[in-house]
């Protein structure tokens, strides 16, 4: 039996613009999660640290990053923890500069051919381990997975893929896939797979027999990636694994809708939003329901955003069926004009237009209220 830390897809020296002047917090984050990933491995005693590709985001990380990477490895291959490489699609091979080369991770097993002909063995805590990986160099065979395949009976058989399940919701978008089934799991008949790729924890099970797991992406990168982030501690032993998740992140992300319905003004709309404040957190909020007046998104996105870490407001209310709607329709003045015309148009066009004329109807409101001197 071994104990087995299995991450993959830390993504570290990503860029993450979107975030503005928070981009380097989080970079910093994504160093902490991965010192804490290390610090897990001591913790919990593991004889493995299988990380199965897109250690960075991309093939020449920083130095900082690189620093982190070389000092957080070589203290747990010290401890008698060995760690395990598999390079990913980001931090492929396919550069001819790219960050892995054994000198760059001293201590470090890295699975860095194409496809490996004969597994790597070592001893682990008494038993005798074989690692099985395929490295993505940008290209693929007809057999290029042949080589995972359990080579003999005697021993633990573990491998590494940074790979696409085929049939999985995320399949049909990917590019750069290198794709699998779980019959192919189950007819390399090895004891245990990490794998990489895809950022969601998720177990690949059948029959009571847990063939493989994605571990996810130990930080979330993007929304979709939200809560709880996951490194799988895995108990290995012959014909048999099993997986335990353990919470890792710094932070998290979260999408939410909150219901605006009855605001009067940017103050109230404020106030619910604030209500959800957390600093931690990086919030994808969508407003919903019939305001009573319109209010300046950018302007309670300024009001609000300071108690977040991150905050995105998407604007999906209604002024159409808003009493102040109703109170200008009648005014002869522009205003009201456009009132009406809107409404016009809103019973003209299908269903699919309708959000972009109900979008075009607030926009226009907001200003008509800046400029206008409010409700005059």
């Amino acid at each position: 039996m071994i104990r087995i830390l299995h991450t993959a897809d830390l993504h570290l020296d990503g860029s993450f613009t979107a975030l503005g002047n928070r981009a380097p917090q989080r970079q910093a984050d994504f160093l902490e999660t991965f010192e804490r990933i290390i610090d897990l491995a001591v913790e919990k005693q593991v004889h493995l640290l299988l990380i199965a590709g897109d250690l960075f985001d991309h093939p020449r990380p920083g130095p900082r990053s690189l620093g982190k990477v070389q000092a957080g490895l070589q203290s747990l291959s010290a401890r008698g923890i060995q760690p395990v490489v598999l390079p990913g699609t980001h931090d492929s091979l396919v550069s001819s500069d790219a960050v892995y080369r054994q000198s760059a991770l001293p201590g470090t097993l890295l699975l860095d051919q194409p496809g490996i002909q004969e597994p790597l063995a070592l001893t682990v805590n008494g038993e005798s381990v074989y690692l099985y990986g395929f490295a993505y160099r940008g290209f693929l065979s007809d057999n290029a997975l042949a080589g995972l395949r359990r080579r003999s009976e005697e021993g633990l058989h573990i491998g590494l893929l940074h790979g696409s399940r085929q049939g999985s919701p995320e399949w049909n978008y990917r590019k750069k896939d290198i794709p699998f089934t779980l019959d192919d799991l189950k007819s390399w008949n090895l004891d245990y797979v990490a794998l990489g790729h895809y950022h969601n924890y998720e177990e690949l099970a059948e029959g009571g027999r847990l063939y493989a797991c994605y571990p996810g992406s130990p930080e979330g990168r993007r929304f979709g990636e939200n809560g709880p982030r996951y490194c799988a501690l895995v108990t290995v032993e012959s014909g048999r694994a099993t997986v335990e998740p353990v919470p890792v992140n710094s932070r998290e992300l979260a999408e939410k809708e909150l219901d605006l319905s009855g605001c009067a003004d940017l103050e109230e709309a404020v106030n619910r939003v604030t209500a959800l404040a957390n600093d931690g957190l990086l919030l994808r909020l969508t407003l919903t329901g019939t305001l009573e007046a319109p209010v300046d998104l950018s302007l309670l996105q300024s009001r609000c955003e300071g108690g977040f870490f991150y905050l995105e407001l998407r604007d999906e209310t209604r002024l159409f069926d808003s009493a102040y709607a109703r109170r200008i329709e009648s005014e002869e003045t522009v205003r009201g004009l456009f009132v009406r015309r809107a409404r016009q148009l809103m019973a003209e066009v299908g269903e699919q237009e309708r959000s972009v004329v109900e979008e075009a109807f607030r926009d226009v409101l907001i200003r008509f209220r800046a400029f206008g001197g409010g409700d005059r």
